[in-house]
């Protein structure tokens, strides 16, 4: 699987195109900068993924799907944060659920809820490169915040418990903002980690 990063938008929000066997997905478009529109006019997109709905993460997702198609995907309790924001929630291809999987090319990816930072975040894992894009869950050295509309500091401090009980073994980090990480290094040095777990 090819994993390209683009930092895009006023927050400096991780969007993520992956691609496998000429298939991509677009993991949280909040912006789209020249280089992104590059970069989708060389790939087939089959899914716009978002891993929440707030506007550095979703904004150009409705734009992107139609000059360059995809299945635009979120959790349906995100809709109520569209809402909050005083957006309509875009139009959505099919809603995300725990579990799914996404078949990519060659590969899947599975989905898996995690809310807190908002009640439909979600992440996307390639169980087999053993990478998470984490959306706002996690970063590097922090987690995500819970005081927006639709947070909760006990959903997103249990989310983050299940998060890192149910994985093991040298994951890679891609988070919505900042730089790529580890679970082996967060688990170490993350000082939210030890308060939270």
């Amino acid at each position: 699987m090819r994993i390209e990063r683009f930092v895009v938008g006023p927050l400096f929000t991780n969007c993520y195109l992956v691609e496998s066997n000429g298939e991509a997905a677009l993991i949280d478009p909040g912006d789209l900068p020249a280089e992104l529109v590059e970069a989708l006019g060389k790939v087939k997109l089959k899914y716009i993924l978002l891993t929440h709905g707030h506007f550095d993460h979703a904004d150009a997702a409705p734009e992107i799907r139609s000059r360059f198609g995809g299945k635009l995907l979120y959790h349906e309790a995100e809709r109520e944060v569209f809402f909050a924001f005083g957006k309509a929630p875009p139009q959505a291809d099919g809603y995300l659920e725990d579990g799914q999987r996404l078949v990519l090319g060659q590969e899947e990816l599975t989905v898996a809820h995690y809310p807190g930072h908002s009640p439909g975040s979600v992440v996307f894992l390639w169980e087999r490169g053993k990478v998470v894009f984490c959306g706002d869950l996690v970063f590097a050295g922090s987690v995500g915040r819970w005081d927006l509309p639709g947070g909760s500091f006990t959903e997103l401090q249990e989310s983050i418990r299940r998060f890192f009980s149910s994985l093991s073994g040298e994951w890679r980090i891609y988070p919505g903002h900042g730089e790529p990480t580890s679970l082996q290094v967060e688990r170490e040095r993350n000082p939210f980690l030890r308060e939270l777990l």
